[in-house]
């Protein structure tokens, strides 16, 4: 059902690298979440909560369309706006992308057929050559289904309460994931992975219970009215 949608997709988006020096001889790098091109100019968006509490030695860096493309070097990523509130960021890299996806005006209908795309559960390793080993960096995808629609708020751990206005999704975004389009089965953009729910539990037939959590996604329309701010070229489809 999502073959051509994830064509569109793998195309078009990317892991976010935070990038942090210990100390002379020691960096911390990990993927903080995803970012997806939205023209060919190189501006992209993600969640505002990925570049949260900077330090002082941190970079926000693109390293390419992994796993497929590494650039080399690392470009450093450039805020072009936030919405803290609605946890919603606009970057920029200095270097055009070779596609882009295109957001939906309208909030997806209950029982639509969604996609969710991240970058999980990355293994990042040294090589001999001092450089860092991307191969383990790998693409996600989960087929889903919009649940309901929901507004719920969202604290990071110093404490900062944002509001993810969207639509509740069947299924479970993890960590990495955070900023990933949430497209339909034509590769529109609908949402962006904002959260997950509190854990629930709920008792099996058998006696056993589960715990069940549900991705929430930011509705694309709110990244749409952040766009129309700032003046950014994009494409917007105006169906559902």
């Amino acid at each position: 059902m999502f073959v051509k949608a994830i064509k569109i997709a793998k195309n078009s988006m990317f892991p976010i690298f935070r990038f942090e020096q210990v100390n002379p001889s020691q960096a911390r790098v990990v993927v903080a979440g995803c970012g997806f091109f939205i023209n060919l100019a190189g501006y992209f968006i993600s969640v505002a909560h990925v570049f949260d509490n900077p330090g002082t030695q941190t970079l926000f860096q693109y390293r390419g369309r992994l796993p497929d493309n590494v650039h080399n070097p690392a470009l450093r990523i450039n805020e072009i706006d936030r919405d803290d509130n609605c946890d919603i960021f606009i970057g920029k890299i200095n270097a055009q992308s070779t596609s882009y996806l295109s957001l939906s005006k309208c909030k997806p209908e209950i029982g639509k057929s969604v996609c969710l795309s991240g970058y999980p559960l990355a293994n990042i390793q040294n090589n001999p050559q001092g450089g860092l080993e991307l191969g383990g960096v790998r693409r996600y995808f989960q087929p889903s289904f919009v649940l309901d629609h929901i507004v719920c708020d969202s604290k990071n751990p110093h404490g900062q309460v944002r509001r993810h206005d969207g639509f509740l999704v069947r299924d479970l975004g993890l960590y990495g994931m955070s900023g990933g389009p949430v497209f339909d089965v034509e590769g529109c953009v609908v949402g962006m992975q904002g959260s997950v729910t509190q854990p629930r539990t709920s008792a099996g037939s058998a006696g056993n219970s589960i715990v069940v959590q549900n991705a929430v996604a930011i509705r694309s329309n709110l990244i749409l009215e952040l766009l129309k701010k700032n003046r950014i070229k994009h494409n917007f489809l105006g169906r559902f």
